[in-house]
């Protein structure tokens, strides 16, 4: 509150005057819209009411006489004169006409022939022209020609009357002979209007305002949109425009503006089956002038108020700048005692000879004596200068001498209390101004404390170090201990799988061989030949084992590089495709082109070669065999799938897939290194690899189903990186 005050106080007489005003403008701006607001809402809520109300009137009127042509339509002498039958008299049925256009109060009925030409009317009298006059080029005659209820507006005669055509068909023997039409004088309509001082007009289709109670609008047409050009506002005969107004519902109001002040609301509705637009101009004189009065009077308040405002504000600062220099200097004294008494570090005051002043609680207690017992006394005897840095020994020499001395920021030192004994600190000096004479404010800071956590905190640190190195080496040892047992563990295991695998190809080869022996002793050639090849075959087997423990033991490349992989696919299929054209293998391929991956191409495809040889093997037994080899970009890389229809995989058998020497082959059949190779050349490739059945995924299958689903094939999938992705 105090400094909101303040900032008030600083502000001048003219800042406030324009304060003053700009909030005087904005609450009249928020006034004078909100009263603008409210009387447009209210004079279009009025106009709505009365523009419905004249509508209503305007049906009555209309609706009074729309049975009118249908009742002429009934008439014998009608029929007969239009038949031209013996007997009919034309002047009876003009007669006809004129008495009934007189007791109905209309401005004219006649009867037209089919060919559009008056046959009779009830004006025979004033217009001997009027019979036989042409109407068949009018709208209401085309309605009645087509079985229809006709209506037309036309302003009509020499003072453009606004007459309201109703017409309807005449039959005779199901056959239309013509066409009865009464003639309305919508005058009447516009004299109530403009008796009761209301603005209505009223336009046909093409926007052509026909009926009207302000004069001169007639013939007219209002402005088409919101900017009119001068020959359109010349032509259209109308010098208005345009502007639209949002109310507070928050629709909008038409705005119908003079270049006179004429100004309007306009409300308007369309009558659908009249296809007239009937529309109601609210003035807009009362609105205009009390936007202007509600401006006037909350600017005249505002200026007042403002005027107050400032007479009372003068007398307010004068009696405020009195109690603030009073208070200010009693809160300094007191902000200054409470500072030195409360802070956590030791305050001395010395003068330009080194002589204390001034000391503070703090450092009294530092020093363990008195008041009385420091003051007055030299520096030097509080500080061993002997075993102080040189900062402090010059500083010892300038007071001594009298000389300015240069500010010390912060240097460690020992101080010396009243009973000899010593304590470390951290000392800083500053020139200051004392009762008007150079002085220097000494600070100290007893970091004892401090001193003996960094000496706790050292001898920790170096039994720690001690202690990381007694268990480094220990570490080591375990290190070497656990390697040399692995080794030997993984040499066992490799070499009874080695023992098991080669085992039996020898033992082959051994039978073979003996076998060959008898039989080339008997001539048995044939025989002999057939032993060779099976020997043959037994040492490519054992060839395979031995490469596939070379490749185990293969390290990754140094530099990956760039690998087509619709190429390496290709290859890898081709070494392949006698076994599958010879098992009647289905091949499904649904490769992308332009597939980059990062990494080592004769390793890749290692990894496709073991894949579809396990693809091809799990078929062996299977009725319908196809193989699927898919290539596609998963995000940032790329995806290959190999998909079999074999017998798929049981759920133990995809916990030790990629496990070395773990297989579910026959004896003889590999030593378990395929997928273990393949886990591992992707995994150094910086890809990774899954293996799954067909059917997982299927969380709503019952159990039976999902076992019989289990065995409908195996896939795995192997995600790659991208060459460009691995470059970014």
């Amino acid at each position: 509150m105090n400094r909101l005050v303040a900032k008030v106080a600083k502000l001048n007489s003219f800042s406030i005057a324009g304060l003053l005003l700009v909030l005087t403008l904005l609450l009249t701006w928020q006034v004078r819209d909100y009263f603008h607001s409210r009387s447009f809402q209210q004079l279009h809520l009025l106009g709505e009411d009365r523009l419905l109300s004249y509508i209503t009137g305007i049906r009555q009127t209309l609706n009074r006489v729309s049975h009118l042509p249908y009742v002429l339509s009934q008439n014998n002498d009608v029929r007969a004169l239009l038949q031209q039958h013996d007997g009919s008299n034309p002047m009876e049925v003009n007669r006809y006409l004129e008495q009934t256009n007189q007791i109905a109060s209309t401005a004219r009925w006649f009867v037209l022939g089919n060919d559009g030409h008056v046959v009779a009317s009830s004006h025979w009298r004033e217009h001997q022209n009027e019979l036989n006059r042409y109407y068949g080029d009018k709208p209401f005659f085309f309605k009645a020609r087509n079985g229809e209820l006709g209506y037309y507006v036309e302003l009509s005669g020499a003072n453009d009357i606004p007459g309201y055509y109703l017409s309807a068909p005449i039959y005779a023997d199901l056959k239309m002979i013509g066409v009865a039409v009464v003639m309305i004088d919508l005058r009447g309509l516009q004299d109530l209007w403009t008796a009761a001082q209301e603005r209505l007009l009223v336009s046909d289709q093409a926007g052509v305002i026909f009926l009207s109670s302000l004069p001169g609008w007639r013939k007219q047409r209002l402005p088409s949109d919101e900017s009119v050009s001068k020959a359109e506002k010349s032509e259209q005969g109308l010098p208005y425009r345009w502007r639209y107004q949002e109310l507070q519902d928050g629709t909008e109001a038409r705005l119908l503006l003079g270049e006179d002040g004429d100004d309007h609301m306009v409300q308007s509705v369309f009558l659908d089956d009249l296809k007239w637009q009937v529309h109601f101009l609210s003035d807009l004189k009362p609105v205009w002038r009390q936007r202007q009065a509600v401006t006037l009077f909350c600017l005249g308040g505002g200026l007042a108020i403002g005027l107050l405002l400032l007479f009372f504000r003068e007398r307010w600062l004068r009696n405020l700048s009195r109690r603030e220099t009073e208070e200010l200097r009693l809160h300094n004294e007191a902000q200054q005692r409470t500072i030195i008494s409360n802070s956590q570090v030791g305050l001395l005051t010395v003068d330009a000879f080194g002589r204390v002043l001034f000391i503070n609680p703090r450092a009294l207690s530092q020093f363990g004596g008195k008041e009385q017992s420091v003051l007055g006394q030299s520096i030097d005897s509080l500080i061993d200068i002997e075993s102080s840095p040189q900062q402090l020994r010059q500083l010892s020499d300038g007071l001594a001498q009298g000389t300015r001395v240069e500010p010390i920021n912060v240097v460690e030192g020992k101080a010396l209390r009243l009973d000899g004994s010593d304590f470390p600190m951290l000392i800083s000096v500053n020139p200051i101004s004392w009762d008007d004479t150079d002085a220097y404010l000494v600070t100290l800071v007893d970091i004892t404390l401090r001193k003996r956590a960094e000496q706790a905190l050292q001898k920790a640190n170096e039994e720690l170090e001690h202690r990381v190195l007694e268990r480094t080496e220990e570490l080591r040892e375990a290190q070497a201990e656990l390697i040399q047992s692995s080794k030997l563990a993984a040499l066992g295991t490799m070499s009874a799988a080695i023992a098991h695998e080669l085992n039996q190809p020898l033992t082959a080869i051994r039978t073979s061989a003996s076998s060959s022996r008898i039989l080339l002793q008997r001539q048995q050639f044939e025989a002999v030949e057939e032993n060779l090849s099976r020997m043959a075959e037994m040492t490519q087997r054992m060839a395979l084992i031995t490469s596939q423990l070379k490749t185990f033991a293969r390290k990754r490349p140094e530099k990956p590089g760039a690998v087509a992989m619709n190429k390496v696919i290709e290859q890898v299929l081709s070494m392949f495709q006698e076994r599958i054209e010879h098992e009647s293998i289905i091949l499904d391929l649904q490769i992308q082109d332009s597939v980059v991956v990062n990494g080592d191409q004769p390793r890749i495809e290692q990894v496709l070669i073991n894949l579809i040889r396990n693809a091809l093997d799990a078929m062996e037994k299977s009725s319908e065999k196809k193989l699927a080899i898919a290539l596609a970009l998963d995000h940032d890389r790329a995806q290959i799938t190999v998909s079999d229809s074999g017998c798929g995989m049981n759920e133990d058998v995809l916990g030790h897939l990629f496990d070395p020497f773990y297989t579910t082959k026959d004896i003889g059949e590999g030593l378990g290194l395929g997928l273990s190779i393949t886990y591992g050349i992707v995994g150094d490739l910086g890809g990774s690899i899954k293996a799954e059945n067909l059917s997982s995924g299927y969380s709503d299958l019952s159990a039976e189903t999902k076992n019989k689903a289990s065995r409908s094939g195996a896939r795995f999938k192997v995600w790659l990186p991208l060459r460009k992705t691995v470059e970014s």
